[in-house]
């Protein structure tokens, strides 16, 4: 029960992560930020794999 809790988690994360990227963003990030930003999205989708594999 806590991986599926850990899972919503990141995936709320990783949404959030993903709508500063979007089109409907309201400020646009310089380069090296938006490359740091994903970055750590693809850290949040491998934490994500790990949890779906484990439960």
């Amino acid at each position: 029960m806590e991986n599926k809790d850990k899972l919503i988690e990141s995936v709320q994360e990783l949404k959030q992560g993903l709508n500063l990227l979007s089109r409907e963003r309201k400020v646009v990030m310089p380069h090296n930020k938006t490359f740091d930003h994903v970055d750590k999205l693809i850290t949040k989708v491998d934490e994500i794999i790990d949890l779906a594999e484990n439960s």
